[in-house]
């Protein structure tokens, strides 16, 4: 489906559940002022990258200087139960699309499992069709290609990195990993940036609102910063300087003092950027009507102050699932106000954020997620209990039991495999009462064996669901190939899908070429790879076209040229072969350019 169509139907839905809410009212006539005074809210969503709940000062981090961060917390609706998958990618998905992200075919971070349906309908669709000017800046990680680029997912401006994040290999290789002046895509095109990426972002995310705000136009800005996500190599050298010379001792259990330090070099650049821009909203009059909403993507990379909490990024303990959610609005909430009797996640963003809008949340959209709306707007109510589950491990599909939690109420079991391995290497289920052990130090599973069966119920129940969605359209979704769309194409190890994430893997991409035609085709040695391939055999496969060529000495890559390529669906592989034939090495990236 195209964008345009998404749009237009996200818009269809849209106008019905308003028009749905409005049936059997008194219709009173139309006073042009009322139009002035109610303005549509613009909104903000702020997502940092592998932040954790302790790494704030108003969650008691006292070793970060975050005060910006510190006021938007005393400023806002804050939810002490919220909870985000334990990578970002998943996190992502369901964001926003407000559905659970096996259902959006997103279920890793990598090997093109990190890609979502180009069918699922995203809140930036849903704000576009209702009149709002969309703008992503920072990470998407939702997809590289068409049709799964921001700008075909409904944003009308986007400057991201690909992938997973800078210096990973869907990264151009020229940017060696820079977050200091990095390479980075506008609006599909690649461009060269100056300044740290965090500032980039945020600069870029001010002119556009100043423009929809010239235009009169309601905006939704989402701002996911790559912070403070590894590689820590580039940080803003005098707030390195700064935590370098202070004391951290305490902060990390497993994480080495200057890695400390440039992770907190990171977020304090983060806490600035924001302070920069919550005055720039003041000084373009936005302030009272502008949401924002802040929340991470997962927990912490490394074990550190967590407030308690156990577990890190990727664990399904409360440390790599539990995130802040605080959401501003001056000219409607109260503020300062803590919501604790209430469970919520990251499905529930997106129709929170659409019945504040007054736009509804149509069932046509098939959220899995609710609107947290009314317990925010009265402080006596309280959102009937429902339970919540989330799974992560590696793999290509879910696997039954396998490194998932599910929360009711105060209760929550949990499996805590290895969901660094595709198959299921245990079952000790675990169960807690969080209202009373928030740090998952006993486990009453014994005690209460009735709960843990109910609970695993719900689970099973759950998986069946989430897996039925999608049962004639399975697997990885295809990339597009067409020279309208996206030329040059280049595809890195971030959609390959393999084994691992690894040079002696052989992998393959699903592409599906919408056109025939004739292009070039450039293949890329590994990143810092130090051996000479001379003699090798770089080996092109598209479908049952095979191409070779032999490997120079010192060559840099290989271009074969003038390929032709027929209309379809093809598997693309790309490789070096040694002479003996015993030994592969995968492309790095291999480059599409039509003719």
């Amino acid at each position: 489906m195209s964008r345009t169509l998404k749009t237009l139907l996200a818009s269809s839905l849209l106008c019905f559940s308003v028009q749905a809410q409005t049936e059997g009212e008194v219709i009173t006539p139309f006073d042009p002022s009322e139009l002035l005074e109610e303005l549509p809210p613009n909104v903000i969503l702020l997502m940092t990258d592998d932040l954790g709940y302790g790494d704030i000062g108003f969650e008691g981090n006292k070793w970060v200087d975050t005060p910006n961060f510190d006021k938007l917390a005393e400023s806002s609706i804050r939810w002490k139960n919220f909870y985000v998958s334990p990578v970002g990618s998943l996190t992502r998905a369901s964001t926003f699309t407000g559905r659970y992200n096996i259902r959006t075919k997103v279920i890793d971070t990598s090997l093109g499992r990190s890609m979502m349906a180009s069918d699922e309908i995203t809140l930036a669709e849903a704000l576009g069709g209702a009149g709002y000017k969309t703008g992503l800046f920072g990470k998407w990680h939702l997809g590289d290609h068409f049709p799964m680029r921001p700008n075909d997912q409904g944003f009308d401006t986007s400057l991201i990195f690909r992938g997973g994040g800078l210096g990973q290999p869907s990264d151009p290789i020229e940017n060696e990993g820079r977050y200091t002046n990095p390479i980075l895509f506008k609006n599909d095109n690649e461009i060269s940036t100056v300044g740290y990426s965090t500032n980039v972002f945020f600069d870029a995310a001010k002119e556009f609102i100043a423009e929809a705000n010239d235009n009169q136009q309601p905006f939704f800005a989402a701002i996911t910063v790559n912070v403070p996500h590894a590689p820590y190599s580039d940080v803003p050298e005098s707030l390195l300087k700064k935590y370098q010379a202070k004391d951290l001792s305490g902060w990390g259990d497993d994480a080495d003092t200057d890695t400390l330090a440039r992770i907190a070099a990171m977020i304090d650049n983060l806490d600035q950027n924001l302070g920069e821009l919550e005055a720039f909203l003041e000084s373009q009059k936005l302030s009272k009507n502008t949401i924002i909403v802040f929340c991470s993507d997962n927990g912490p990379d490394s074990l550190r102050f967590n407030k308690g909490l156990k577990g890190k990024k990727g664990d399904i303990y409360e440390g790599g699932i539990r995130s802040p959610l605080w959401i501003k609005w001056p000219e409607k909430f109260t503020q300062g106000r803590e919501v604790s009797d209430n469970v919520a996640a990251d499905i529930d963003i997106m129709p929170t954020l659409l019945d504040a809008c007054e736009l509804g949340t149509p069932e046509a959209f098939e959220f899995d997620g609710r609107s947290l709306l009314p317990q925010i707007l009265e402080t006596d109510k309280t959102l009937p209990e429902r339970p919540l589950v989330i799974q992560w491990h590696r793999g290509a599909t879910p696997v039954k039991h396998h490194h998932f939690m599910v929360r009711q109420g105060k209760w929550k079991l949990l499996n805590p495999s290895n969901p660094l391995e595709a198959r299921l290497d245990s079952r000790n289920y675990e169960l807690y009462d969080l209202d009373n052990d928030p740090g998952e130090t006993t486990n009453v599973i014994k005690e209460y064996e009735d709960k843990s069966v109910e609970l695993l119920n719900i689970y099973n129940s759950w998986l069946k669901d989430v897996t039925e969605t999608r049962l004639r359209d399975r697997g990885t979704p295809y990339i597009l190939v067409d020279r309208e769309k996206e030329n040059p194409l280049v595809l890195t190890w971030q959609n390959r899908i393999s084994k691992s994430w690894n040079y002696a893997e052989e992998g393959f991409w699903k592409t599906h070429f919408e056109h025939s035609g004739r292009c070039d085709v450039r293949l890329e040695f590994p990143l810092d790879f130090d051996r000479d391939l001379a003699n090798w055999e770089a080996r092109l496969t598209i479908g049952r076209d095979i191409y070779t060529q032999k490997v120079t000495k010192n060559a840099q890559g290989i271009t074969f040229t003038g390929i032709n390529f027929n209309k379809g669906k093809h598997l693309l592989k790309a490789a070096f072969i040694s002479p003996e034939g015993n030994e592969l090495v995968g492309a790095y990236q291999v480059r599409v350019l039509h003719r």
